[in-house]
């Protein structure tokens, strides 16, 4: 072998050993661990945990903003999966960022994940208090996920407005407006009218509440009602109780087609009014029995009769006004006229 490959020989070993090197150690090898300048906040820090429900699309070694400046660095993100969280409470993301010693973070701070532009990455956004700068975020001090929140994602949010833009929502939007001009009237003066009208309603409406509360403590009570007679709804809401209802209607309007028939019937009674007028002694006397029952076995009813008795028949056939009449001598005209008048109370004649 001469020199020429044995020198050969030993450059292909230091390429394989050196190709053997770089391929283990790749296997470790994190981009991110890179350090590229501008990417971190120079000075001493301390760590800072934030938890968050989601930390998608953050990259590591994210800027952390407060209040519009730079304070810190995204060191690592990690997953809390559900079965090492505290109970109840599911998987949660830890973000570990560095902040520098010379910024001070109110333990109540805010925290947030933000992406400024379409293209832009995500970064950590921290809102401070107006106060509450008596107790501070330490070394380690954490801020829990009550006080963060999710990222909202610009792709999503141009998403759903070209979802409104193009899904015909502004066309139903449109139509709505044009059904409304359809319905109006023409004249704008007549719309103002209406306008002026509804308004006031609406304000005696609202001076009147009291009376609105009136109506619908009404409109309860009576559905109360309603619902605690239920049963007897049902009962008279069947169609056995409908056919009866309607039968009673039916035979309530045939009663007043009678009555109807019988009013000159009752013109022709008028003549009976003085002996009604007269009779009214009589139907004071009898009204306590036309009340009561005919039972005589009731000492009540027997008490009255004997008062009745005792006290306004006995004393009337004894005492009363007694005629004699020994013969009744009628005109030719006083028969036509008492004809005429049998005429008229028959309804004969008018």
């Amino acid at each position: 072998m001469n020199a020429q490959r044995r020198k050969t020989l030993r450059h292909g070993v230091l390429a394989l050993v050196l190709a053997a090197g770089l391929a283990v150690g790749g296997c470790g090898f994190d981009p991110a661990e890179v350090p590229v300048p501008g990417s971190t906040v120079s000075g001493s820090t301390y760590r800072v945990q934030i938890e968050f429900a989601s930390a998608l699309n953050l990259p590591s070694k994210s800027k952390v903003i407060a209040n519009g400046a730079e304070i810190g660095t995204v060191d690592a993100v990690r997953v809390v999966q559900p079965a090492d969280a505290p109970p109840g409470r599911g998987g949660y993301v830890v973000v570990e960022a560095d902040i520098l010693d010379t910024v001070a973070l109110p333990t109540h701070s805010i925290a947030e994940l933000r992406q400024d532009t379409i293209l832009g990455d995500i970064h950590v956004a921290l809102t401070t208090p107006k106060d509450g700068f008596g107790d501070l975020l330490r070394d380690g001090g954490t801020i829990p996920i009550e006080r963060t929140k999710p990222p909202v994602q610009l792709e999503d949010t141009m998403a759903t407005m070209a979802l409104f833009v193009q899904g015909g929502a502004i066309g139903q939007l449109q139509d709505m407006i044009g059904r409304v001009n359809s319905v109006m009237p023409q004249d704008p003066k007549e719309t103002a009218r209406i306008s002026a009208v509804m308004g006031a309603d609406a304000a005696d409406l609202a001076a009147n509440l009291d009376q609105v509360d009136l109506l619908v403590n009404g409109l309860s009570a009576n559905a109360e009602i309603m619902h605690n007679i239920e049963d007897e709804l049902t009962a008279i809401l069947t169609p056995e109780a409908v056919r009866a209802l309607a039968g009673t209607q039916d035979s309530i309007a045939k009663t007043m087609v009678i009555f109807d028939q019988l009013g000159p019937l009752g013109d022709s009674l008028t003549w009976l009014a003085p002996i009604a007028n007269a009779g009214d002694a009589a139907a004071t006397a009898f009204l306590p029995l036309a009340g009561g029952s005919a039972d005589l076995r009731s000492p009540t009813n027997m008490a009255l009769l004997t008062a009745l008795l005792r006290d306004k028949i006995i004393p009337f056939a004894e005492q009363g006004p007694k005629v004699n009449l020994s013969s009744v001598r009628v005109s030719e005209q006083d028969q036509l006229a008492q004809i005429v008048t049998a005429l008229r109370m028959i309804g004969m004649v008018r």
